[in-house]
């Protein structure tokens, strides 16, 4: 990947901050000069965090502090960027150095304005990077349109994030209700298996524009299940399918009834042999999964097929 310093002024024409930033890795004293632990903390002799909140970096001074997240003879494993005035450029310079980093586990942005533009672009890092497991976006004027493509990329592409911090943005409900279905996508049962089931935190403190406060418990309820389900996302999903069919019990029924009519997705059958057998252990369910439980045609053509309960 080229560097990104290439395209930007000299250091002469930055802030005396921007050339502090330089410094820092650009100098071995330098970094061995911030023994306070203010901004660094090092880990087993390298540097493993930096803190640099309240500086006003601006998106040039995250392409310094970018350049040298990429060199290679030091790891870092938290970045720290609250209230630095950064934009969507900003973002989008991280985003393509996410890309190509496997050893930074957290990354906080909050109290920026990257906008909803600012949020595709780290949403788009999410689909390949598999390190990530904080991301702080805070007060950062997100709205529905960027909420949405984060969470898309969360239920798809990425099973790594763990903690996603959105609070005081205005998702609206739309927003709400890409998160929740990024963790409970009750479109089908199909989707409440594929879902993301390593989300375990969303914070969403004091989010605006949000007017059904039922679905932002729904999500809390799901992400429960997440952590309830650790370390095992079949888990995960075989509770979610509960909760779901437990509530509309028709959706088994349709579900079983359209692997009957196609036999390309006979595959599936032991899964969900297995989703019966754990509904059947519940007392306060329908009659109807007790039928369903003793008739092992449903889910096979072969009178002698085992199954699993």
């Amino acid at each position: 990947m080229p560097r990104l310093s290439s395209s930007l002024p000299s250091l002469t024409s930055l802030s005396s901050c921007l050339d502090s930033v330089e410094a820092i890795f650009e100098s071995d004293a330098g970094m061995a000069g911030a023994d306070d632990g203010e901004d660094f903390v090092r880990d087993g002799g390298r540097v493993g965090a930096i803190f640099l909140g309240g500086n006003h970096l601006g998106d040039k001074g995250v392409a310094r502090i970018v350049d040298g997240l990429e060199d290679p003879c030091r790891k870092y494993f938290k970045l720290y960027l609250c209230d630095n005035r950064i934009g969507h450029q900003g973002a989008s310079i991280i985003s393509c150095s996410l890309k190509y980093n496997t050893t930074l586990m957290e990354l906080s942005l909050g109290n920026n304005h990257i906008g909803d533009e600012g949020a595709r672009h780290l949403a788009s890092s999410l689909v390949v990077n598999d390190s990530l497991k904080m991301l702080n976006l805070e007060n950062n004027n997100i709205g529905p349109a960027g909420i949405t493509a984060l969470a898309t990329a969360l239920e798809h592409d990425n099973n790594s994030l763990q903690c996603l911090v959105l609070s005081e943005n205005p998702i609206g409900d739309e927003g709400a209700l890409s998160i929740l279905q990024c963790i409970g996508n009750s479109f089908s049962l199909d989707h409440l298996q594929r879902c993301n089931h390593s989300l375990l935190s969303v914070i969403l403190k004091k989010v605006t524009q949000v007017k059904d406060t039922a679905t932002l418990k729904k999500i809390q309820s799901y992400l429960k299940t997440n952590r309830l389900a650790v370390p095992s996302p079949i888990s995960a999903a075989q509770r979610k399918i509960f909760l779901y069919v437990k509530e509309n019990p028709n959706a088994l029924l349709d579900y079983v009834s359209t692997l009957r009519r196609d036999d390309t997705e006979k595959e599936m059958y032991g899964c969900m042999a297995l989703i019966l057998a754990l509904l059947g252990k519940q007392y306060d369910l329908s009659s109807t999964f007790v039928v369903l439980k003793h008739s092992p045609h449903l889910f096979s053509n072969d009178s002698d097929s085992e199954i699993p309960w």
